[in-house]
């Protein structure tokens, strides 16, 4: 088995072999050894605790500071062609959905009781028109006229805003 690969400045690589051996080679040397558990423990932890400290990359308003990789704080160079920004950009605004969700609590508002429960179960829900009339022992033109009112007012109060 090929040692895995290790941080430059660690000075070993270290593995454990299919029966169990924990090998540790010297990279300068190039020399080759099997070490016991407690030894080869303490050298795995030194090697994490350097790759912990490598991880992240360097915060530009602290530069003896790192900050993890993904970061939403990170910005990627030009001179970085593995990393994009892409990653960072939420599809979800909150900003505007707050203000959508608000605006349509105030033209809700404005709604009759029949036109709310229209555009809640019909609009905002899956009940289909014809479904609706069944359901409420109303005409489909009258659903279909409620339908076409509330389209009417929300384009009127959101022409407005």
């Amino acid at each position: 088995m090929n040692p895995p690969k290790t941080p430059t400045e660690f000075d070993y690589d270290l593995w454990t072999t299919e029966d169990g051996k924990c090998m540790v080679r010297i990279k300068r040397t190039g020399e080759v050894c099997e070490v016991d558990r407690d030894a080869f423990r303490l050298l795995r932890a030194e090697e994490k605790r350097l790759r912990r400290s490598k991880t992240g990359i360097v915060v530009p308003e602290h530069p003896s500071e790192r900050s993890a990789l993904l970061s939403t704080d990170y910005i990627s160079l030009d001179s970085s062609d593995d990393m994009q920004t892409s990653w960072l950009i939420d599809p979800m605004n909150m900003e505007d959905s707050l203000t959508t969700l608000m605006l349509e609590d105030e033209f809700v508002k404005t709604l009759s009781m029949r036109q709310r429960d229209v555009y809640i179960q019909c609009i905002m829900g899956d009940v289909q028109p014809a479904e609706y009339a069944r359901d409420h022992n109303i005409s489909k033109p009258r659903v279909s006229a409620l339908l076409k009112e509330i389209r009417e007012k929300a384009k009127k109060f959101f022409d407005r805003r």
